[in-house]
């Protein structure tokens, strides 16, 4: 689990080192927007209690899981820790394609030229169609929303049954509400996390909305949210209704199979 956490530690510290994100002056573009809609008092205890005090307090119990496989000590790994763990890099290796794409993506919508250096699955070779768009909708984020979000949102849901599908995590023999409820109670601090993150995407959404009212609303019509899986429903129900050949041109444009699979 530590080799784990590290790797996506690893991953995360890249990416917010290359976006500048380490500036002491420097801030997520959303807090700024943020100030601009409430009033300022509103803002200092918003930033006093979540940014400041509910935010690391989520992060910190994010740590349960650890400490419960800790106190487990198990003599060997089990078949659900070498799965579990597989799951876990497949994972961090998704997110590390999504956040280089979206990365690519606004290199190639602010300069107007291609990277050389782009790393595996992130060459995509954008068009000026793509940066007047405005958003990225090729690659992981044709299937997703939000593909670097749901990677997160797994990733700390698979860290988190790590202790609980292990042979060593009790079992209750009794049906009752309160023991059926005792053995997946480590899994809050993850869904807690996930609460967190439709609040903030829907947020974020409203953004996207305001700067491309039609190609975002086409986009969210054509495209999940977070699960990838259901991205062919919505197709489907689009083609039902008769406006899948309309949105896909809004999303994806003009040449719509060759914009999904480069």
């Amino acid at each position: 689990m530590f080799g784990l956490v590290f790797i996506w530690m690893c991953r995360l510290t890249y990416n917010t080192w290359r976006r500048g994100l380490f500036n002491p002056n420097d801030e997520d573009y959303r807090w700024a927007i943020l100030r601009q809609k409430i009033p300022t008092w509103l803002f200092q205890v918003f930033n006093l209690t979540f940014i400041a005090f509910i935010q690391n307090i989520i992060l910190f119990l994010l740590g349960l899981p650890t400490q419960i496989a800790a106190v487990q000590q198990p003599e060997k790994l089990s078949t659900s820790d070498y799965i579990l763990a597989t799951l876990a890099l497949i994972d961090i290796a998704a997110e590390f394609v999504a956040d280089n794409q979206q990365y690519s993506f606004q290199m190639y919508k602010r300069l107007g030229v291609h990277s050389q250096n782009e790393w595996p699955g992130a060459r995509i070779k954008w068009t000026p169609a793509d940066a007047k768009r405005g958003f990225v909708t090729r690659g992981l984020w044709a299937w997703s929303r939000h593909p670097n979000f749901f990677c997160e949102q797994s990733f700390w849901l698979i860290i988190n049954l790590f202790p609980l599908l292990a042979p060593e995590w009790p079992r209750h023999s009794t049906t009752s509400p309160e023991s059926s409820f005792i053995p997946i109670w480590p899994l809050m601090p993850a869904l807690v996390l996930c609460t967190l993150f439709f609040s903030s995407t829907l947020f974020t959404e409203s953004i996207s909305l305001s700067k491309y009212p039609e190609a975002y609303r086409a986009y969210q019509k054509r495209v999940s949210m977070f699960v990838p899986f259901l991205t062919p429903v919505w197709g489907l129900l689009l083609r039902l209704t008769g406006q899948k050949e309309e949105v896909d041109c809004l999303v994806y444009g003009q040449n719509v199979e060759k914009d999904k699979t480069q």
